[in-house]
């Protein structure tokens, strides 16, 4: 099992809510760290800043989707409508994304990708 980004933010949201009290399940814990990890994820998601370099990548557009180092099982739905480069994903919307079955981890997993690019998907 490969660690994601939102696995990163619940181990820290985990660590803050284990310091904060006494939890009567594990189950209770994991649940408000994922939550908290969610929440976390979806703001850095509607950030619209750029990385550190401030520039795009344009040779990335032209490199195959694994420079994204994308989970198989996401590069696959991908492949299975066409985008083969970095570039045919920046043209595909969130909705084509979605209708290959890749729900919210896997579509955020996507939009952080391109974000370290400063890249993202195409608006609708």
């Amino acid at each position: 099992m490969s660690s994601t980004q939102l696995d990163k933010f619940a181990a820290a949201a985990m660590q803050a809510l284990l310091t904060d009290r006494e939890w009567e399940s594990e189950e209770e814990l994991a649940r408000e760290a994922y939550r908290i990890a969610q929440a976390m994820m979806t703001e850095r998601l509607r950030q619209n800043e750029l990385p550190d370099s401030g520039s795009i990548e344009v040779d990335i557009l032209a490199e195959p989707l694994e420079v994204l180092e994308l989970p198989l099982r996401i590069n696959k739905k991908l492949r299975a409508i066409g985008v083969e480069r970095v570039r045919d994903l920046t043209l595909t919307t969130e909705s084509a994304v979605r209708k290959t079955g890749l729900g919210d981890e896997s579509t955020a997993e996507i939009k952080e990708a391109l974000h370290r690019h400063g890249l993202t998907l195409a608006k609708t």
